[in-house]
């Protein structure tokens, strides 16, 4: 069974940008956002901080050397089977994962988000269970690890969280939630999405603002997402432009998937979904099409929104340069005028499958032609050999 990666697990990894820029000017418009702490779902971040993201462990590593040794035995566990079950054994990141799956039920405190965990076939499933790509089994597999996820954020609260969040969080975000919600609200991302995705989507956006979410921007319930509250102004509007087209296109679509079998088969491509870092994520071909498939529109969006890095930067380096596929798209959007005339991404991709425009060879042509022949090369290197 192939495993079409939800949008309840799309992650977008970050590189925030090195000085604050402000935005352009906008006149007020559709998208209406709320931009807010979340210290319970912090705490669930801290979970996997503390438990073993590879990822997150450098740039934690004070907190968690502060941090690990203030807990119980029986926490310290927890912690350690669920990077066992999460990280280790299903390839996932646990603290975001677990995130996206307990967004699904109250999270306005640590206790709601402990009920969750403690019951989430009643408090969770049922949400979970309304969104694209809903798979029973992996939900299953993950909701059996929650009661680890209870005892280490018992272990969290009996540690003092809550003053200790208060102490070392709270103010900044707080500040950072006042400012971003100011700078943001002129901007509207959500008719961009609507004009490329051919869907209605509802005009709110949230963002939680975190301390403990790098160096991720996570997609949760509903068109609501985790950033850092350090990140400026214009890669929160970048982020926003990401994470609510996730996903854009029906991942139970047999007839898309079908179209790109032979893209799935092409040695380049089984390169880049086995070869790259499994600490970013997308350790499927589902996942990368539904990943490079949104970055590709995000670029667009942010174009119009004229926040957009220069795409060619962009995915030569972004997560070890693995989205090549995005490239590819976005170059068969430009050049076949969907970037400006719009419509339905899910219909746009079939018939540029259909035509041949995202053939394996004109997928590393098109890559090519956005970064560079030595990026797309680079993934013949290290190429699987043919069966």
């Amino acid at each position: 069974m192939k495993f079409r990666l939800a949008p309840l697990l799309a992650l977008l990894v970050l590189i925030p940008v090195a000085s604050a820029q402000p935005l352009p000017d906008r006149e007020p418009a559709g998208t209406e956002w709320i931009v807010r702490p979340s210290p319970a779902l912090d705490a669930v971040l801290l979970v996997g901080i503390l438990s073993g993201d590879e990822m997150q462990s450098e740039i934690y590593a004070e907190l968690i050397a502060d941090v690990r040794p203030q807990l119980s035995e029986d926490t310290l566990g927890a912690l350690d089977r669920l990077d066992r079950g999460m990280r280790i054994e299903r390839g996932l990141l646990t603290g975001p994962v677990m995130a996206n799956i307990l967004s699904a039920g109250p999270t306005g405190s640590l206790d709601e988000i402990v009920a969750s965990a403690r019951d989430p076939q009643e408090r969770l499933r049922p949400n979970l269970e309304e969104t694209p790509g809903w798979d029973a089994e992996r939900a299953e597999a993950i909701f059996a690890l929650m009661p680890d996820m209870v005892v280490a954020l018992e272990g969290l609260k009996a540690f003092g969280y809550g003053a200790w969040y208060d102490a070392h969080c709270r103010p900044q975000v707080e500040a950072a939630a006042a400012g971003m919600q100011r700078q943001l609200v002129p901007h509207d991302v959500i008719t961009q999405q609507e004009r490329l995705v051919g869907r209605g989507l509802s005009p709110q956006i949230e963002i939680d603002l975190m301390c403990f979410s790098k160096p991720y921007g996570i997609s949760v319930y509903g068109q609501r997402f985790l950033a850092h509250h350090s990140y400026d102004p214009q890669t929160q509007l970048r982020n926003a432009a990401h994470e609510i087209l996730h996903p854009p296109f029906d991942l139970e679509d047999e007839g898309l998937f079908a179209r790109l079998a032979g893209l799935e088969a092409d040695p380049w491509m089984r390169s880049i979904v086995e070869n790259h870092d499994p600490a970013f994520g997308y350790n499927s071909f589902q996942g990368v099409v539904n990943e490079d498939s949104t970055q590709a529109l995000d670029q667009i969006v942010s174009e119009r929104l004229g926040v957009a890095r220069d795409p060619a930067a962009r995915w030569r380096r972004a997560d070890g340069g693995m989205h090549m596929l995005a490239a590819a798209l976005y170059h068969a959007m430009k050049e076949d005028g969907f970037d400006q005339r719009g419509g339905r991404y899910e219909d746009w991709l079939k018939s540029a499958l259909d035509r041949g425009l995202l053939a394996p060879e004109e997928v590393r042509r098109r890559a090519g032609e956005i970064v560079g022949g030595d990026a797309v090369q680079h993934w013949y290197e290290v190429a699987v050999p043919e069966e």
